[in-house]
C-alpha cells in the first residue's frame, strides 16, 4: 500500500451506485478510485490489472457473484483487501463473505466519512464490521470455519485474560494495533504480542476470523 494514497477499486452491477460510491470515497484526498466495474469478472480483470490497496465489493451481481469474485483475487492477489459493501445483511452472505477473505462487511446506509476511514483500515488489513453485521453474526450461531468452538474442543475462552479480552474488543471496534496501543495506553510490541495470543487461542491465523469468533461466541460486548 501507498505510504499516502489508498487506490481502490469499485465494483457494483448498478451504474448510479458505482458512480455515486466512487463519488464519496473520491471526496478523500487520500482515496483514489482506480477503475470500477460491473461483476465478479470485472472485479477479478481490474485488480489484477491495477492491484489496488482495496475493492469495494458488491454481493449479488450478474456472471460472477462478489463472493467467489472475491476468493479468486484473495487467492490471486492477496496483498489486495476485499471490503464488501451492500445491502444485505444476511447471515449466510455475512459468512460467506467473511469466509472468502474479505475483510470486513458493510451495508450501503454507512456515512460517507465512516465510509473513507472503513476504507483505510481495511488497507491496512483492519477488520471493518458495521454495528448492524456484529448484531446479526452474535444472533446466528456459528461462524465460518467455527467448527472447534461449537465442539467445545481447543479453544479456551473462559482462560482469556481481561486485558486479552480488551484488545479483543478494539480489534472487533476495527482498531488497528496502533489505535489499541493508544487506547489502552500500551506498547505496540505489547499489542502485537496480545493480538498473537488472542489468535492462538482462538485457534486461527486470520484477524477477521477471530473477531467474527469473538462476536459469534460473546467473548466481547
Amino acid at each position: 500500500m501507498s505510504e499516502s494514497i489508498v487506490r481502490i477499486v469499485i465494483v457494483d452491477d448498478q451504474w448510479m451506485i458505482r458512480q455515486g460510491l466512487a463519488s464519496l470515497a473520491g471526496m478523500a484526498d487520500d482515496i483514489e478510485v482506480v477503475a470500477t466495474g460491473g461483476d465478479g469478472r470485472e472485479a477479478v480483470a481490474l485488480t489484477l490489472e491495477h492491484r489496488p490497496d482495496v475493492v469495494l465489493m458488491d454481493i449479488r451481481m450478474p456472471e460472477t457473484d462478489g463472493i467467489e469474485a472475491t476468493a479468486h483475487i484473495r487467492r490471486e492477489n492477496p496483498e489486495t483487501q476485499v471490503l464488501m459493501l451492500t445491502t444485505f445483511d444476511d447471515v449466510d452472505l455475512i459468512e460467506r463473505s467473511l469466509d472468502a477473505g474479505a475483510v470486513g462487511y458493510l451495508t450501503k446506509d454507512i456515512a460517507a466519512a465512516d465510509l473513507a476511514s472503513a476504507i483505510r483500515s481495511a488497507a491496512s488489513g483492519v477488520v471493518q464490521l458495521s454495528q448492524n453485521v456484529s448484531r446479526i453474526l452474535r444472533a446466528g450461531g456459528q461462524s465460518p470455519g467455527d467448527e472447534s468452538a461449537e465442539a467445545g474442543t481447543s479453544i479456551d475462552f473462559a482462560g482469556m485474560p481481561p486485558r486479552e479480552r480488551d484488545v479483543l474488543r478494539l480489534v472487533v471496534e476495527g482498531k488497528s494495533n496502533k489505535q489499541i496501543a493508544g487506547e489502552l495506553h500500551l506498547s505496540a510490541g505489547t499489542v502485537k504480542n496480545h493480538v498473537s495470543s488472542i489468535l492462538r487461542r482462538l485457534g486461527t491465523t486470520d484477524r477477521t476470523h477471530a473477531a467474527v469468533i469473538a462476536v459469534r461466541r460473546g467473548l466481547v460486548d
